[in-house]
């Protein structure tokens, strides 16, 4: 396998057989400044397994991973940051996240680290980056960012509970996250991008939120109120759209809900038939950007297949079956869903990334 990997990164990449040689030669080393919380609380364990299907690609890459967990502070996440870059020895590689705002400063502060740093989940915005730059620029150790289409996720969300209503014009409520996370804005998009394709549909109103349960449970009721001919309500993850059923079911209302996230409840509700759909995939992001690590690692830079700043269009709408058979590949088993079919070193391949859930599941049938 080393001598297939060596040749494979001299075939993808005008990169010295050194260097080459010297990042094959031993394994990577990848901490990742996990914003969220270490142990579960009312937003759920979302952050949690991203770190768990992350650490299990990097079990079977071979590579080694160190999780930092900030607990939803942002000024945590910043000492960690400086933490990391006043380290004798260095890791290789750095994973950071845009939550409140917090890369800008995190990416100045890794700048002076020779580690290389990637970005996953939540990008910069455009006014943050007029001041950063982007990928390999005046930061030269940011390699790349690698976040999950949310618009075009929440626009196949929105497309299939319309669908639920036949004929109905959709009346849709929604709550989105706080107003300074870029993924908040960009799921709240995608929804009325699917509502525009016919004029009857409305949005009535989109409430902003912190991600819980409670917080759910309190702006759709305060929402179903407030609109009581709506038939459609959605939030941006699990927490707030569990807590959105939850006010419903009070209400005994025939709104259909469905979110997105795909965390173990929100899953097994969509399979008895509560939720109308889930949308999965955001919790694999992190195992993603350690597939692109290992290959850039082992000479096959992915800014070669996709550019610096990669945009993957793998959230999947769950519904009916599919969502018993996603709990089962992604919960129950005790290894997780094998994400080294996507590397390109280890599929000796120089197409661009095909990141599919779909795929992924299938494969994982196959095994059962």
């Amino acid at each position: 396998m080393l001598a297939r990997s060596v040749h494979m990164a001299a075939s993808l990449v005008s990169m010295s057989s050194v260097t080459a040689l010297a990042a094959v030669g031993r394994p990577a080393t990848v901490v990742f400044l996990n914003p969220g919380e270490s142990l579960e609380g009312d937003t759920g364990p979302h952050w949690q397994l991203v770190s768990r299907f992350m650490n299990a690609t990097a079990e079977r890459l071979g590579m080694r991973l160190e999780v930092l967990y900030a607990e939803r502070d942002h000024l945590l996440m910043q000492r960690q940051a400086e933490s990391i870059a006043a380290r004798a020895d260095a890791p290789d590689y750095v994973v950071i996240v845009n939550e409140k705002m917090a890369a800008q400063p995190m990416l100045q502060t890794l700048s002076h680290s020779p580690a290389k740093i990637l970005l996953i989940h939540n990008d910069l915005t455009e006014a943050q980056r007029s001041i950063t730059g982007n990928e390999r620029g005046t930061i030269q150790n940011w390699i790349g960012t690698i976040t999950a289409d949310a618009e075009r996720g929440s626009f196949r969300l929105m497309q299939y509970l319309a669908s639920l209503i036949r004929d109905q014009p959709a009346r849709v409520i929604g709550i989105t996250g706080d107003r300074a996370t870029p993924v908040s804005a960009e799921r709240a998009a995608g929804v009325r991008s699917a509502l525009a394709r016919d004029p009857q549909n409305q949005m009535y109103q989109l409430a902003f939120g912190d991600w819980s349960f409670a917080d759910g449970r309190e702006k759709a009721s305060v929402l179903l109120s407030r609109y009581p001919d709506v038939n459609i309500l959605w939030a941006a993850n699990d927490s707030m759209t569990l807590g959105a059923l939850s006010a419903v079911r009070e209400r005994h209302s025939n709104v259909i809900v469905g979110g997105l996230g795909a965390l173990p409840e929100a899953v097994e509700s969509v399979a008895r038939n509560e939720l109308a759909a889930i949308v999965a995939g955001d919790l694999f992001i992190g195992a993603c950007a350690m597939v692109l690590i290992y290959d850039y690692h082992h000479g096959a830079d992915f800014a070669q297949a996709g550019g610096a700043r990669q945009r993957l269009d793998f959230l999947k709408v769950l519904h009916g079956d599919d969502a018993a058979r996603f709990q089962d590949i992604a919960f129950e088993r005790p290894m997780p869903p094998d994400f080294r079919t996507f590397s390109r070193v280890l599929r000796r391949t120089t197409a661009p990334y095909g990141f599919d859930l779909q795929v992924l599941l299938d494969a994982s049938s196959r095994t059962a």
